[in-house]
């Protein structure tokens, strides 16, 4: 029993969590800190043996792959642009000078001369 929890139910616990706290914190280094931080503790309350520290590294190893994998799938999913084939763009953003000027964007088109105006990307 002990062997399926430690090969299978943790490790597939790891990753699911692991992809929920990535779809809201965006950043696989603090999921893996998070992870890393509360196996620590558990490993050093079971009696602090080389054993349970070696799991806890491995278990955060397995945190920060699956936040980084989820991450790119992620960032490649936001940021695709076979949905506007004609549409290349680099935004710059401006601070706003004054606390009553609402931040502008400027968009660059470089497709030849085609129309831009119509693309939307979502940023972090």
């Amino acid at each position: 029993m002990n062997i399926l929890l430690f090969f299978f139910a943790i490790p597939v616990a790891i990753i699911i969590l692991s992809v929920i706290l990535e779809t809201y914190m965006r950043c696989p280094l603090k999921v893996a800190g998070i992870f890393f931080a509360i196996f620590l503790v558990i490993a050093f309350l079971l009696g602090g043996t080389a054993e349970y520290i070696v799991a806890a590294l491995i278990y955060t190893a397995i945190s920060f792959i699956s936040a980084y994998l989820t991450e790119l799938i992620l960032s490649r999913k936001c940021f695709r642009r076979d949905s506007f084939p004609n549409c290349y763009r680099e935004t710059t953003r401006r601070i706003p000078e004054t606390e009553f000027e609402l931040p502008t964007t400027f968009n660059t088109d470089l497709d030849n001369g085609n129309n831009c105006s119509n693309c939307y990307r979502r940023y972090r």
